[in-house]
């Protein structure tokens, strides 16, 4: 039996620095991913006006996968607990077109991914689009980054 691992990667902003924390836990039986993405995140039953949450990739690991997720704003950006995003993350990709994951996918590659999949987002989807103008601070910050889909590595 496979396991089925929830990830959230969590961003705020703070003196107009994009800053970042995860947020995990597993995917108990009969509980949908997204439910169980927005619990870890801190998030209650009735999620606040413009809080995205969204799914930004999958990868696998030895026991199974680990489905993520992005969410913002941070609803509990505790001091100490959030890392202000590396300025040298990157997208991974494979070098074999027949075996597209990578052989080793840090976080901070993960979030990379996710901070150009929110950046696209931002500038495409209707209810996200609302959302940046309820935290323009924040979403300023994430749309720095270059707006782009998986598989869309030039220049990364």
């Amino acid at each position: 039996m496979h396991q089925v691992q929830i990830e959230v990667i969590l961003l705020s902003v703070s003196d107009g620095n994009l800053r970042w924390r995860v947020a995990h836990g597993s995917l108990p039986t009969g509980c949908r991913p997204d439910a169980r993405a927005r619990e870890l995140a801190g998030l209650g039953t009735t999620v606040p006006t413009a809080t995205v949450v969204h799914s930004t990739s999958w990868r696998p690991v030895p026991d199974g996968l680990i489905l993520t997720y992005a969410a913002l704003p941070d609803p509990a950006p505790a001091e100490g607990a959030v890392r202000a995003v590396p300025a040298d993350a990157t997208v991974l990709c494979s070098a074999d077109t027949a075996a597209p994951t990578p052989p080793a996918i840090s976080v901070e590659h993960v979030l990379a991914h996710a901070l150009r999949h929110l950046s696209l987002v931002a500038r495409t989807n209707p209810a996200v689009i609302a959302a940046v103008d309820s935290h323009p601070q924040l979403w300023h910050a994430v749309v720095a980054h270059t707006p782009d889909v998986a598989g869309q590595l030039v220049n990364s």
